[in-house]
């Protein structure tokens, strides 16, 4: 069987208070998954994609759940191993704490690029890989590596840099690699001026817009680099720069807005649609995640088939949340 997608990463347990309470006070927690690479799986499938998702889970409870929740998106996990003697990530969504992971020594963390045998790669019309799988250990690292030098589809890149990780104080050196090997780059401006090596304020009191970032990164090898910013999103491609500004409404959790984002843009692109239909549909299913505390729980279905030119429509049941 081939994909039209297929993404390798760590995807972890994650625990959120209902809206309006926090860790400390609240009664029940939200019980959810969260990973980049998982994530734009789920809204790709969503819009119709089909996709699958390598990783390595511990063979608990939590590994287990994760599995369930994923294939009910028809996500395949197929290529899913279970690792006997290391857990599953946990991740901890707290608004007065923020984010606490809690992935050292987990099974994604131990996984090489034996994790691979047997998969379809080089059949997929695009594969993902983010730097927090370049971040995580030496092992993931060369299995990112392995996933983009064996396609021979689009080949996407995230740098989603985080802290606190094995390698977050060599993030540069780590993720780099990874830009040189892809086709097409996903980042927001103040990682991509990081990876770059510039400071951001720096950057930007020196006239280092999204566009001069861009066409640093370009220089690197991608093809096509989109810049994520607060208030816009640019796309340098074919030597031409094209921008969508973005409004959006309060955020419940903005965590997933990107990785929502990605799954937009990717799904028009790999279709054959314009860099400005992909914009709108980015910026629409980003917004649209944002508007849960969940990572993926916001994200549109599709109700109808749409052309390469067609941003994904969404379902009557979904949310509005214009951007």
């Amino acid at each position: 069987m081939s994909y039209q997608f297929v993404a390798l990463g760590e995807t972890m347990l994650a625990l959120a208070p209902p809206r309006g309470t926090s860790i400390r006070t609240a009664a029940s927690l939200l019980v959810d998954h969260a990973g980049a690479e998982s994530n734009t799986a789920v809204g790709l499938a969503r819009l119709g994609l089909r996709t699958a998702w390598i990783s390595c889970l511990g063979n608990d409870a939590a590994g287990a759940r994760i599995l369930d929740a994923l294939s009910k998106e028809t996500v395949d996990t197929q290529w899913v191993r279970r690792d006997p003697l290391r857990p599953t990530g946990m991740m901890v969504k707290d608004p007065e704490a923020g984010v606490r992971y809690y992935r050292t020594g987990s099974a994604a963390s131990a996984m090489g690029p034996e994790i691979l045998d047997g998969v379809p790669v080089a059949d997929a019309d695009a594969v993902l890989v983010t730097g927090v799988t370049a971040l995580i250990g030496t092992g993931p690292h060369a299995a990112g590596l392995a996933l983009l030098s064996a396609a021979r589809g689009l080949r996407i890149v995230d740098p989603n840099l985080r802290r606190g990780l094995w390698g977050s104080d060599r993030s540069r050196e780590l993720v780099v690699p990874f830009v040189e090997r892809c086709d097409l780059l996903l980042c927001g401006d103040a990682e991509l001026a990081e990876i770059l090596g510039a400071d951001v304020s720096g950057a930007a009191a020196q006239g280092a817009t999204p566009e001069v970032l861009a066409r640093r990164a370009l220089a690197l090898g991608p093809r096509e680099v989109v810049v994520r910013g607060a208030r816009s999103i640019g796309v340098l491609a074919g030597g031409s720069w094209s921008s969508l500004e973005i409004h959006r409404d309060a955020a419940v959790d903005a965590i997933g807005a990107g990785d929502a984002f990605n799954a937009g843009y990717i799904a028009v692109r790999i279709g054959g649609g314009t860099i400005d239909t992909a914009l709108r549909a980015g910026a629409r299913c980003g917004a649209a995640v944002t508007t849960s505390v969940s990572d993926t729980a916001g994200f549109p279905r599709l109700d109808r088939p749409t052309g390469p030119n067609e941003p994904p429509h969404r379902s009557s049941g979904d949310r509005e949340n214009p951007s």
